[in-house]
C-alpha cells in the first residue's frame, strides 16, 4: 500500500498571504468591523420593534481599536460556527436578507489579522442572553491545533458585541485619516455612530445632495428605466439648466428594491451605498456627467475590497442609460436647455433634434439669437438661407434685414443640433460655402516627398483603421491645408504642398527621414481622423456588435482555460458552501490576488522622452486643426516598433506636457493580452476619482460599450471626490498600453528613487444600452 501524508498549512502564512491581500490597510479593518456592527443592529431591529436606542461607538487610537454595538450579539456556537471559520457567515438567512444587512461574505474578521496582534470578542446575544469573551493571538493561530479561547461570563443585559484589536507593534495607525475614512463610510446611517466621541452619522443624502432653488421639476411615475426595472423619478433643473434627478420605489417585476438614487449633473462619480452603509465610488458613462449616491438593496460590494460587483456597476449603467433619456426629454421642453452643452451632446449621439426647439441659433445681421423652433415650418412656411461656414464677406453678401441669414455655431455639439434641427424642421436653402479645389497637381509632377507622404497616408488610413483611400495634391480655396471627401470610395484626400501646415511634413523627407513615418501617423490622428471616423467599420451599431464579438472570443476561451480562477468572492462563497478546501481557497485567492496587482517602483519608471522621444516632438510640432471636440473618440497614438519595461512614464520637468498629461501609468500585462484589440480602437476617455480608487471608463467610439479599468492604492487618491471626461490619449508600444494620469492625481502615482506603489487592479466590459450584453 503507497502511504499517505496530510497535506500541511502554514495558517499565520495564509493569513499573511490573504488578509493582506483583500484588506491592505487598518482603514479596511474599520470599515469591515463597523460593517458588521450596523449589521448586528438591523439584524436586532428586525426582530425586537421595540429597540430604538441603537448605537455605535469606535475608538481610534495608534496601535489600539475598539469597536462597541448594541445589537444582537453572538452565541458561543455562532461564534464557534461563523465568525471564528473564514468563508462562512451567520448573516446567510433570510431573516438577516429581510433586515438588510450590508456584508454576507463571511469574511470579515480576517480583515483583523492583516493588522491585529491580537484579537478579543465580548458579546452578549439577544437571541439567548448569553454573554461570552473569545480571544486569539495571532502568533498562536493554527489550523490544526485549538488556539481560540471562548469563555461564558456573567450576563449584563447589554446586547451586543465589543472587539477589541491590538496593532502589530510595527504598525502605527494616522489616527487623523483613519477617522476620516470611517466618518464618510458611516455619514449616511440613521443611527448614532460616535468616532472618537463625536458623532458622525445620521446625516442624509439629500442633505449633502440638494436640489437647486427655483427648479423646474416633473416627475414621472413607474417609468421604465432599462433591462426590467422600474421606479418613481423626480428631475428638477436648475435655472441655469442643470439637472438633478432622485430615484425612489425602484422594482423588478414585483420584486421590490429598497433605497434610492439621486444624481447631479457634472459629479461625474456615484458613490454606492447599501443600507445607507457606504461600498465603494464607481463610474459610468453618462453624457451628463451624472454623480452623487446609490443606496441600494440590490447593490452588491465584492470581498474585502471598496468594489462593486460587475453586475452593480451594468445595473447603474443601464438605470443612468434610462435616466438620460428622460432628463433630455423633459429639458427639451425648457427654455435652459439652450445653457446645457451636455444636453446637446445627448441629444446630437441619439439624433433627437425635435428636442431642440429652445436652442438658439444666430440671425445675421445683428448676431441675434433665436430659438429654433422660429424656423419650424409647422409654424412658418418661410424659407430661410443657411450658411454652415465663419467667413464674414460671405455673411455679410446674403444677410439683410428683408432676409436674414441663419449662421450656425462654431462649436459643437450646438452647431450639429442646430444643423440636424434645420434640416429635419425648417425650409433651409443653404448658401454654399464649400471649399474647392482650384487646381490638381498631375501625379508625374509630384516629388519624391509627396509620392512618399501620400504613400504613408494611404497606408495608415488602411492599415490603423481599415479605410482605403487615395491622396492627391492640389491648391485649395479658402487656405485650407487639406480637403477630406469621405463620399467617395475610396476616401479622396487633397493635400496643398504649398500650405503652411503640408509643407513642413514634406521638408521631413528630406531633412529626418526617420521621423516621418511616426509624424505621419500622428498627423492622420490629428487631422484626418476626425473627418473619416464614420467610415470606420467598427463606428456602426453592426460593426460595433461584429468588434465586440471578436474581442469576447479570447475572454471566452481564458474562461474556459482557467475554470480555477474567479474573483475573490466568488472563490470564498465556493468555500462557504462547503465547494472546495480552504488549502484551495488560499492557492485560487493567491493566483487571483497575483495576476491583478500592479507594482511600481524606481525600476520600473521612466521618463516619456526616453522611451517615445518622437510622439512628444511630434505633439509639439503638431500644427492646429481645428478640431471639433477634443473629448471626442479619438485613436491610440501607436508605436509598435518601441519596446518598454517602464510601468510608469513621467514628463520631465521643464519639458511640454504631452496633450496636457505628464504622466502614464501602464496597464496589467494580464489585462493588455486581454483588451488590446479593444485599445487600438477609437475610444473615449473619462477619470472618475474618490477614496483610494482612480477609476477609468474607455467607451468605445461606437458607443455601444467601453471598458471599466480600475486602481485602487493604499492611499487616498486626492483631498475630495472627482471626475471628469478627458481628451484620450492612450499610447501603445510593442507590450506596454499606456494611459494618461490626470494631473490632479499624479502624486499618487510618483515614486522616490527606492519608493514603491502598489495598486490592487479591475478591468471589465460595460455596455451603454440597455439589453446589449445579452
Amino acid at each position: 500500500m503507497t502511504p499517505t501524508i496530510p497535506y500541511r498549512v502554514e495558517i499565520n502564512n495564509i493569513i499573511e498571504l490573504l488578509a493582506s491581500q483583500i484588506y491592505q490597510t487598518p482603514l479596511a479593518l474599520l470599515r469591515e468591523n463597523c460593517q458588521n456592527a450596523y449589521d448586528a443592529i438591523l439584524d436586532r431591529r428586525w426582530r425586537d420593534s421595540q429597540f430604538t436606542d441603537a448605537q455605535i461607538s469606535v475608538e481610534i487610537m495608534e496601535n489600539y481599536i475598539r469597536i462597541i454595538d448594541n445589537g444582537i450579539g453572538m452565541t458561543p456556537e455562532e461564534l464557534d460556527a461563523h465568525y471564528w471559520r473564514a468563508g462562512s457567515s451567520g448573516k446567510n438567512n433570510p431573516e438577516s436578507r429581510a433586515a438588510g444587512v450590508v456584508g454576507t461574505f463571511g469574511i470579515g474578521a480576517m480583515a483583523n489579522f492583516g493588522v491585529a496582534s491580537e484579537l478579543t470578542i465580548t458579546t452578549e446575544s439577544f437571541k439567548s442572553n448569553q454573554r461570552t469573551r473569545s480571544h486569539v493571538e495571532r502568533a498562536r493561530l493554527s489550523a490544526t491545533e485549538p488556539c481560540i479561547t471562548i469563555e461564558s461570563i456573567p450576563e449584563e443585559g447589554n446586547f451586543g458585541t465589543t472587539v477589541d484589536i491590538r496593532i502589530e507593534n510595527h504598525i502605527s495607525i494616522d489616527v487623523p485619516a483613519a477617522v476620516h475614512y470611517i466618518s464618510e463610510a458611516v455619514r449616511y446611517l440613521p443611527v448614532p455612530v460616535y468616532v472618537n466621541g463625536v458623532i458622525a452619522s445620521e446625516h442624509s443624502f439629500t442633505e449633502d445632495f440638494p436640489q437647486a432653488r427655483n427648479s423646474n421639476v416633473v416627475q414621472y411615475a413607474d417609468v421604465t428605466l432599462g433591462n426590467g426595472f422600474q421606479g418613481t423619478v423626480n428631475i428638477a433643473v436648475s435655472p441655469t439648466g442643470e439637472p438633478w434627478v432622485r430615484v425612489s420605489e425602484l422594482r423588478e417585476s414585483d420584486n421590490s428594491i429598497s433605497g434610492e438614487i439621486i444624481l447631479i449633473q457634472d459629479r461625474h462619480q456615484i458613490h454606492g451605498y447599501r443600507s445607507g452603509f457606504s461600498l465603494a465610488v464607481t463610474g459610468v458613462q453618462s453624457y451628463f456627467g451624472l454623480g452623487g449616491v446609490a443606496n441600494l438593496s440590490l447593490l452588491t460590494p465584492t470581498a474585502g475590497r471598496e468594489a462593486l460587483t460587475t453586475a452593480s456597476v451594468q445595473f447603474l449603467q443601464d438605470i443612468v442609460t434610462g435616466l438620460e433619456r428622460l432628463i433630455a426629454e423633459y429639458m427639451g421642453t425648457l427654455e435652459v436647455s439652450d445653457n446645457n452643452t451636455k444636453f446637446m451632446e445627448w441629444v446630437r449621439r441619439h439624433g433627437r433634434f425635435e428636442l431642440c426647439d429652445y436652442l438658439t441659433v444666430q440671425l445675421e445681421p445683428g448676431k441675434n439669437d433665436t430659438p429654433l423652433s422660429a424656423f419650424n415650418r409647422s409654424q412658418d412656411s418661410l424659407q430661410w438661407n443657411l450658411y454652415v461656414g465663419r467667413d464674414q464677406s460671405i455673411i455679410d453678401s446674403f444677410a439683410t434685414d428683408e432676409r436674414p441669414l441663419v449662421v450656425l455655431a462654431a462649436t459643437q455639439p450646438r452647431r450639429a443640433c442646430q444643423e440636424g434641427y434645420l434640416n429635419e424642421y425648417a425650409n433651409i436653402s443653404q448658401v454654399s460655402d464649400q471649399p474647392t479645389v482650384i487646381e490638381l497637381k498631375p501625379e508625374f509632377r509630384w516629388t519624391l516627398s509627396e509620392s512618399s507622404l501620400a504613400f504613408r497616408i494611404c497606408a495608415v488610413l488602411e492599415s490603423d483603421y481599415f479605410v482605403p483611400s487615395v491622396v492627391k495634391y492640389g491648391k485649395i480655396s479658402h487656405g485650407l491645408p487639406l480637403i477630406v471627401n469621405s463620399s467617395t470610395s475610396p476616401v479622396e484626400i487633397i493635400l496643398d504642398s504649398q500650405s503652411s501646415t503640408i509643407e513642413p511634413i514634406l521638408q521631413l523627407y528630406d531633412t529626418d527621414y526617420s521621423a516621418l513615418s511616426s509624424f505621419v501617423k500622428d498627423f492622420v490622428r490629428n487631422a484626418i481622423f476626425q473627418k473619416i471616423s464614420a467610415l470606420v467599420p467598427s463606428s456602426t451599431r453592426d460593426g460595433a456588435a461584429a468588434f465586440l464579438k471578436s474581442i469576447r472570443r479570447p475572454a471566452d476561451v481564458f474562461e474556459y482555460e482557467h475554470t480555477d480562477l474567479g474573483t475573490l468572492s466568488e472563490v470564498w462563497q465556493e468555500y462557504a458552501e462547503g465547494r472546495i478546501s480552504m488549502v484551495e481557497a488560499a492557492r485560487r485567492s493567491a493566483s487571483i490576488a497575483q495576476s491583478t496587482i500592479q507594482i511600481i517602483d524606481s525600476a520600473s519608471s521612466s521618463t516619456v522622452d526616453q522611451i517615445l522621444s518622437d510622439v512628444v516632438e511630434n505633439d509639439k510640432n503638431m500644427p492646429s486643426f481645428g478640431q471639433e471636440d477634443e473629448l471626442l473618440a479619438l485613436p491610440p497614438i501607436t508605436r509598435m516598433d518601441v519596446s518598454s519595461t517602464a510601468k510608469l512614464l513621467l514628463v520631465d520637468e521643464g519639458e511640454d506636457a504631452l496633450r496636457g498629461y505628464r504622466g502614464f501609468i501602464a496597464l496589467t500585462d494580464r489585462y493588455r493580452r486581454d483588451n488590446i484589440d479593444f485599445f487600438l480602437q477609437p475610444h473615449r476617455t473619462e477619470v472618475v476619482w474618490g477614496g483610494q480608487k482612480a477609476l477609468y471608463i474607455f467607451m468605445h467610439h461606437s458607443g455601444e460599450f467601453g471598458i471599466y479599468y480600475e486602481l485602487q492604492g493604499n492611499e487616498i487618491m486626492a483631498d475630495g471626490p472627482g471626475g471628469a471626461r478627458v481628451p484620450t490619449c492612450t499610447i501603445i508600444v510593442k507590450d506596454q498600453i499606456y494611459l494618461p494620469i490626470p494631473t490632479s492625481l499624479l502624486a499618487n502615482f510618483e515614486i522616490g528613487p527606492t519608493g514603491r506603489k502598489r495598486f490592487e487592479v479591475r478591468c471589465d466590459l460595460l455596455f451603454t444600452e440597455s439589453g446589449s450584453s445579452g
